[in-house]
């Protein structure tokens, strides 16, 4: 039932007309949704949980965004990747790692904050519905990319 409501409420943030801006703040919300879901939080767990888990996600959000504007402004800024250097190129894949790295030391906070505030079996569920939701989503996009195009054929 509940995979029926999730892909109901996926189906209408693809189909809907919104504004960036107003997709995300959808897809955020369907994404605390299914979490609180799949994990079962108590009002109270929900309560401390979310500040800690909505902290995290802002800071790996900024280290992947402001990385990606940054990368692909300097190889625009260069011409391309095929007029790199050698040395640029391994400049950037050492900021790359770097920022991996930056994400999984986020990770590992984010599980230390976690372990004070919930059970060990919950912390782990919230990683299989991330990726659940994170799958949902891109076979949701994929059937809405096939059906466009099955449309524009016609």
């Amino acid at each position: 039932m509940k995979n029926i409501f999730l892909t109901f409420l996926l189906l209408i943030f693809f189909t809907s007309s919104f504004a960036q801006g107003e997709r995300r703040q959808r897809l955020k919300a369907y994404k605390t949704a299914y979490i609180t879901q799949e994990l079962d939080l108590t009002a109270k767990e929900a309560e401390i949980f979310w500040p800690i888990y909505n902290q995290y996600e802002q800071e790996r959000h900024e280290i992947k965004v402001s990385s990606a504007k940054n990368e692909k402004q300097k190889i625009r800024e260069k011409g391309g990747i095929d007029i790199l250097s050698d040395n640029e190129v391994n400049a950037l894949l050492n900021k790359l790692i770097k920022d991996e790295e930056q994400i999984t030391a986020l990770k590992k906070n984010l599980i230390d904050d976690l372990k004070k505030v919930l059970p060990p079996k919950k912390i782990l569920k919230l990683y299989r519905a991330e990726h659940e939701f994170n799958r949902k989503l891109l076979m949701e996009y994929r059937k809405r990319q096939m059906k466009e195009m099955q449309d524009r054929r016609r």
